[in-house]
């Protein structure tokens, strides 16, 4: 099967893996801080917690996949271009062009849909809670620790990449997830927000 194909040589891209890590990162960044936001503004329906981090999933997923999308295809055509010239052949129709296709394509999924699923993952105690089955201030807290251990996950996966210590790049990722937190709570203490 072809696309099982590229899924292998996906995997061993390591530009997807770095897009998987960044934003993976920056949807939970995004939950974070309105998660925080709406906490501090007292905001008493898990609904709108709910749509807010949704909308920002959303808006961070179609910017990751379009953007990923135009910027690989343009770098792999390029490449392609260059090949065809010292080929002195067009390749779109062949399996190299195809594959720049595809592989444009499913880098820009991983690229954008990897903060949409972290989002969704981070929103649960907020649709437990709208169901019923959980107190909205407990929803606040269970996201928040949901949080802090994607980052501290996300942090190992990064160690383990880059062979370091995984208890200290979890903690790093930690750190960032921390620094959003404390801006986030001067600047609803300020009152000028």
């Amino acid at each position: 099967m072809e696309i099982v194909k590229y899924l292998r040589i996906l995997k061993e891209e390591e530009i997807a893996r770095r897009y998987f890590i960044m934003n993976s990162f920056d949807g939970v960044l995004v939950a974070l801080g309105v998660v925080i936001a709406m906490y501090l503004t007292g905001i008493d329906e898990p609904r709108v917690v709910i749509v807010s981090c949704l909308g920002a999933a959303i808006a961070i997923a179609v910017s990751g996949v379009w953007s990923a999308y135009a910027a690989e295809r343009a770098e792999r055509m390029k490449a392609l271009r260059e090949l065809e010239k010292h080929m002195l052949k067009d390749l779109g129709e062949t399996r190299i062009g195809r594959r720049v296709q595809i592989m444009s394509f499913l880098i820009a999924l991983v690229n954008g849909l990897s903060p949409l699923f972290v989002s969704l993952v981070l929103i649960f105690p907020f649709v437990i809670s709208q169901l019923g089955l959980l107190p909205l201030e407990l929803a606040f807290y269970s996201s928040i620790t949901l949080i802090l251990t994607v980052l501290f996950l996300l942090g190992v996966f990064v160690g383990k990449i880059g062979e370091e210590n995984l208890m200290k790049s979890g903690m790093k990722m930690v750190l960032a997830g921390i620094v959003v937190g404390v801006i986030i709570f001067v600047l609803g203490g300020l009152r000028v927000v």
